[in-house]
């Protein structure tokens, strides 16, 4: 493996971001356990006793509450010969066994019993064998992380600009609250990161995406093709915008000449609604409610979160050249069911064109970057653009078709990479806390 400062350029990043095993192993240490990495949402386990199973790159986890209803994330590996204790994918339980010799651990991670103890050493404590735990979880307007870096920034100042997005994005709840619910599994043969390239790129809906877009030409009309966008998109006031930390964010909403709520068909419980948010937003209801079926936006929280209208998306890496993609609706919680309805068939519009032709392009790449001797990717459209602007908090904002959220979260890939964090584990009890919205 080369040294990473060469593999990265101001214009271009080498082929082998995407193809060395061992840069994916570095990664999987790293990245999925130095930097804060969404697990999972509050609502998936709301009561005592709940649990999920997720993953920290390749480690498996249990995200569990206790009896109390406390959080907790275990390993999903067996303190005696490593095998996984919980197959399920969620549930309710209070206690897990492990299915090769027997050993039952508590949700809470402590090792409760070991059958035929008698062979073991005198000196052996049950308390020194549990399950070996995330050291630090925190939640964010109910999203919850986890890191094994004990130097890690808080969730808040990891976060920064893109906290208020997260906050903009629950908001459409007139509680404040989201619900996730059905998840949609997706498998492509390509790196992670070809996702996270493509969810900071504003360039590639018009070509990529052409199938989308004629189809909704020859149901509606022209008025639904691409003259849904005023003009050119990078004279409409849409933009990408490189938040720090390897966050980015692309907003489509200033190309719309009408907005979505505006123009759909009455449904039961849609008065109901808008009097809720108005309730709740004042002067800007208008502008939640534009936003309210969920559409235009892509943010995403490095290195494994995607918030794409009215979805949640997480982006598993298994190998250097798989990747799994897992999908929820996030429902408005306390919101009619119609109006939840509403907003879930306007999530499936465009995804169920638009992911597969995603999917198709990364594969495309992946085939690609198998060449050796071409050994470059060209990320330069925008580089020292004069319409890139710089805010007060740092975050870097252009037009939406240049690559500028890709640079930055590459930067951030390297800073993480070239940083030896000592990662940890911890015992019961020993994980701490943050609530930090």
């Amino acid at each position: 493996m080369d040294a990473l400062d060469t593999l990265i350029q101001p214009h271009r990043v080498h082929r082998s971001l995407y193809t060395d095993p061992d840069i994916f192993v570095t990664e999987m240490e790293k990245i999925f356990g130095g930097a804060w990495v969404y697990l999972a949402h509050e609502s998936q386990l709301p009561e005592p006793n709940d649990f999920i199973t997720a993953r920290m790159g390749l480690r498996p986890l249990i995200l569990t509450r206790d009896d109390d209803g406390g959080l907790h994330g275990l390993f999903n590996r067996c303190a005696h010969r490593a095998s996984t204790v919980c197959q399920a994918e969620c549930g309710s339980a209070r206690r897990f066994q492990c299915s090769y010799h027997g050993w039952t651990y508590s949700n809470r991670g402590e090792l409760v019993n070991v059958p035929f103890a008698e062979g073991y050493p005198a000196d052996f404590d049950l308390s020194d064998h549990g399950l070996a735990q995330v050291p630090r979880l925190g939640t964010y307007r109910g999203l919850i992380f986890g890191t094994l870096n004990p130097d890690a920034p808080s969730l808040a100042e990891w976060l920064g600009p893109a906290g208020p997005l997260i906050g903009e994005f629950v908001d459409r709840s007139p509680s404040g609250r989201i619900e996730v619910r059905n998840c949609q599994r997706m498998v492509y043969r390509g790196n992670w990161k070809l996702a996270w390239d493509n969810a900071g790129d504003g360039l590639h809906p018009t070509f990529a995406h052409r199938s989308f877009l004629v189809l909704n030409e020859r149901q509606h009309g022209g008025a639904r093709s691409l003259s849904q966008f005023k003009a050119s998109p990078d004279d409409t006031g849409m933009y990408g915008a490189d938040l720090g930390n390897g966050h980015m964010f692309v907003d489509q909403r200033p190309g719309l000449h009408q907005s979505f709520w505006e123009t759909q068909r009455p449904v039961p419980g849609r008065e109901w609604y808008a009097d809720r948010i108005v309730e709740t937003h004042g002067d800007g209801a208008a502008e939640v409610l534009e936003m309210a079926p969920g559409s235009m936006i892509n943010l995403s929280i490095f290195p494994n979160l995607l918030i794409k209208g009215n979805h949640l998306e997480t982006v598993d890496p298994v190998s250097v050249g798989e990747t799994r993609l897992h999908t929820w609706v996030a429902a408005a919680e306390g919101a009619p069911d119609e109006v939840n309805v509403l907003r879930m068939r306007i999530a499936e519009d465009f995804p169920s064109l638009g992911n597969p032709d995603d999917l198709e392009i990364f594969e495309r790449c992946q085939e690609g970057l198998a060449i050796p001797e071409v050994e470059w990717v060209d990320m330069s459209k925008g580089l020292g653009h004069p319409a890139e602007e710089v805010a007060a908090d740092g975050v870097r904002r252009a037009p939406v078709t240049h690559e500028g959220p890709m640079r930055g979260y590459l930067r951030a890939w390297l800073e993480l990479m070239s940083t030896d964090a000592k990662l940890t584990t911890a015992r019961a009890g020993e994980t701490s806390f943050e609530k930090a919205a």
